[in-house]
């Protein structure tokens, strides 16, 4: 399919799609225009209907009392005018013009009911079917006022009785049509589609009773329930060839409950959406067929010049860009050809320039590879999912690996599981910019053996500065590990012959204690229980302080395990307490609550604790205080805080502090700081140190929290 037909195709659709839309809109909104004219066409007339009830009902009292004074008076009159004798029928003519109403009749009382003597009504003198109306007039002497219907037509009928007379003489006039009958049937006439009213009366049972107009729509006992209902009620329901919509509304007059019943001629909503629809969807298709063509007829005539175009991207695709475009054109389509000139020529001036960017590219890509290639340091990249992409030559030699075994690793399978620096915390860290310093960690050679190297990671971007991949340099610091290692069992047996003077004299005193006790018991000989139990104190004393001189000057294997760093440092403060009575110092411990657990190894941490709290005994020749701190900062991090209010540190000696062989003691090696801070950092922890000159040096050390896995 070309793009002109698909143009025309796509905006016809559109358009046809939007005309579609519309009508659906159009429908729906018709019908619920229509629905809610017929309820509120329903409702307007119910309301009126009641109205005017009211209206015709005030009218009928006042009508019916005009025509009881009326007839009283007539058939008084014309009782007196017969004056006992049936008259014939003009005499009777005349007594009616007289007494000015409707209809004028003498009637006798016969067994059988009422006999006609003389009647002004065109049918004559007959019998009277009306036994019920007679057998009343039997029992009442005066005027008796009925209600009846001659010829279709309304009537108010009177009757009046003498009491020495067998004659009744019935006299009748109009109704006037100011009654609720007469209502319904104006209502009817003036709305066509009103089919039929009804006015409903609840008897004593809670049952309705038609009073007024024709109830034939609900003599279905399933509509009956529209005439109970105590609020407005609509229902829609179809009768053969009619719909209708049939409702109730209750009212009340004159302290009496009414009904409004009411059937409307319902015009067939669907019928009319129909009708609408099927006209909408023709002039909807000319519409389409109409437009289609006229787009694809524009399309065509607009798209023509494009073919030139695309000869010529395609050209410039094949790499020709010597024939330009003609641009004749004043339209955004002679632009696009003058554009595309001008995206010719310079195409052409970086192609040049891109060809010989590129070779200098593979120079510098084939100088690149021969550096990392050639370099004494190991050379890895990582993916960010940690899989190996590339090693070089010094890496295969170190670890013993070809090229291709290595690419089939990740970096998880030759670390070490506990002494490496892949964490998550420090690769998110790197991953946002931040730079990490060395840190020596043990990777694992082909045949299984870990090897002690320095690593340096970093991160390598795209031209957006996108983080895409890993590059770690490792360094092979074996040797230098032994030595170092070397070098802390130096400087612990410098510090356990230091220990020894402390520890004797601290021995010293509880033996004297023994030996006197004995002394005491060989003279007296007796034994003493009391003096037994000093002496086993003293005992333990003794064993206490030989099993922690013990620990420290005899080798150990590394082997981390979990401590709680409070009863660590508290060992370490009692063994040297007494050293620290013997120069004035006094010992403060202020240690958290909460548990502090870390992953050590106990006698590297007491030696490092030793080193400290020597050098802040050795800073206060006149003695004084040194306070020990334990908190946790934060969940997965603790801190250890020697302060001391010794001679301080001068802030330019701070920096060199941990140097090998720098000490600004005269006796000292300057091992037992650098010791310390290998062994802090083989923890994966810092130290750090402040000091101002006379007022003392603090020393913070922080050690991660054991996290249970």
């Amino acid at each position: 399919m070309t793009l002109k037909t698909r143009l025309s195709l796509f905006i016809s659709l559109l358009v046809g799609f939007m005309l579609v839309l519309n009508l659906f809109f159009n429908d729906f909104f018709i019908r619920q225009a229509l629905e809610k004219q017929y309820d509120r066409f329903t409702e307007n007339v119910a309301v009126q209907t009641v109205k005017l009830y009211e209206m015709y009902r005030n009218g009928e009292a006042f009508s019916l009392e005009t025509a009881y004074n009326h007839l009283q008076l007539a058939t008084r009159v014309a009782s007196e005018m017969i004056d006992g004798a049936a008259p014939d029928a003009e005499r009777l003519q005349v007594i009616k013009e007289q007494t000015g109403v409707t209809e004028l009749e003498v009637l006798e009382r016969v067994p059988d009911g009422l006999t006609v003597r003389a009647t002004t009504i065109k049918e004559g003198a007959g019998v009277s079917d009306k036994k019920e109306l007679s057998e009343k007039l039997a029992q009442k002497e005066g005027f008796y006022l009925d209600r009846t219907s001659l010829a279709k037509r309304s009537l108010i009928s009177g009757y009046y009785i003498s009491g020495s007379s067998p004659l009744v003489v019935r006299a009748a006039i109009p109704s006037r049509g100011l009654g609720p009958e007469q209502m319904i049937q104006h209502v009817i006439q003036y709305e066509p589609q009103v089919l039929e009213l009804g006015i409903w009366k609840m008897n004593a049972s809670g049952t309705p009773d038609l009073i007024y107009g024709n109830g034939a729509f609900f003599e279905d006992q399933s509509e009956q329930a529209l005439l109970s209902a105590t609020e407005p009620k609509l229902r829609h329901s179809r009768v053969p060839d009619t719909d209708i919509m049939r409702s109730s509304y209750p009212f009340q007059s004159d302290g009496a409950h009414f009904i409004l019943s009411m059937a409307v001629n319902r015009i067939d909503v669907d019928y009319l959406s129909q009708i609408h629809a099927r006209s909408e969807l023709t002039s909807f298709f000319g519409m389409f067929l109409l437009l289609m063509l006229g787009t694809w007829l524009i399309i065509r005539s607009s798209l023509k010049p494009l073919r030139l175009i695309v000869g010529k991207v395609g050209e410039v695709a094949a790499g020709r860009f010597d024939t330009p475009l003609e641009a004749n054109r004043r339209d955004e389509i002679g632009e696009l050809a003058h554009q595309i000139n001008i995206m010719s020529r310079n195409l052409s001036r970086h192609t040049g320039e891109l060809r010989a960017a590129s070779e200098e590219n593979a120079k510098i890509k084939e100088q690149l590879e021969s550096i990392i290639q050639n370099t004494a340091d190991c050379i890895v990249i990582l993916g960010l999912d940690c899989r190996i992409i590339k090693v070089n030559r010094a890496f295969c030699q170190l670890f013993g690996y070809t090229e291709e075994e290595a690419l089939q690793h990740s970096i998880p399978e030759l670390l070490h599981p506990e002494n490496h620096r892949f964490k998550k915390r420090d690769v998110a860290r790197l991953l946002e910019g931040e730079t990490l310093a060395a840190a020596e960690e043990d990777w694992r050679r082909k045949d299984g053996e870990y090897i002690r190297v320095s690593s340096s990671l970093s991160a390598i971007r795209n031209g957006a500065g996108e983080v895409w991949a890993l590059a770690a340099v490792l360094r092979d610091i074996s040797s230098k590990s032994q030595m170092e290692e070397l070098l802390r069992r130096s400087e612990k047996l410098t510090t356990v012959g230091q220990l020894a003077a402390g520890v004797a004299h601290e021995i010293r005193n509880p033996l004297t204690t023994l030996r006197g006790f004995l002394q005491l018991q060989q003279e007296s000989g007796k034994l003493n229980l009391r003096h037994n139990d000093i002496m086993l104190a003293e005992l333990d004393r003794i064993n206490l302080i030989v099993s922690e001189f013990l620990i420290l000057a005899k080798p150990q294997a590394t082997r981390f395990q979990v401590k709680d760093v409070r009863f660590v440092l508290g060992d370490v403060v009692s063994l040297l307490d007494s050293e620290g009575h013997l120069k004035n110092v006094v010992f403060h411990t202020r240690f958290a609550a909460e548990s502090c657990l870390i992953s050590c190894e106990e006698n590297q941490l007491k030696q490092v604790f030793i080193n400290i709290i020597k050098n802040a005994i050795e800073a206060m020749p006149q003695g004084g205080n040194v306070y020990f701190d334990i908190t946790r900062p934060i969940d997965h991090e603790v801190a250890i805080c020697i302060i001391d209010e010794g001679v301080g540190i001068p802030e330019d000696i701070i920096p060199r502090i941990g140097d090998p062989f720098f000490t600004a003691k005269e006796t000292g090696t300057g091992l037992g700081i650098m010791v310390s801070q290998r062994i802090i950092q083989a923890h994966k922890g810092t130290m750090s140190i402040a000091s101002k000159l006379g007022e003392g040096t603090a020393i913070t050390l922080v050690l991660p929290a054991f996290q249970e896995k």
